[in-house]
């Protein structure tokens, strides 16, 4: 680390939320965060995004989609559909 509180970094994933959008992200510990966790909210719905860091170290430093969770807003219940 060379003294400097935040790295680039550049989030792949689905759109809208984070398709090669690049961020500013804080060290942790002095190390690069190995997962990252985008947060929108769509129509009172919460939409989770989660990014995982990929092997390389260069910057900016790449993390890739690899989990979203949608939750509904409290008092909500979404039907059971099967696909």
């Amino acid at each position: 680390m060379t003294g400097i509180a935040t790295y680039k970094a550049v989030l792949y994933g689905p759109n809208p939320m984070a398709s090669g959008m690049e961020v500013d992200l804080e060290y942790v510990e002095g190390e690069y965060q190995d997962t990252v966790v985008l947060e929108a909210v769509d129509d009172g719905n919460v939409i989770m995004r989660s990014y995982r860091r990929g092997h390389e170290t260069e910057e900016p430093v790449p993390y890739r989609f690899y989990e979203e969770v949608d939750e509904a807003p409290a008092g909500e219940i979404e039907p059971d559909v099967p696909n």
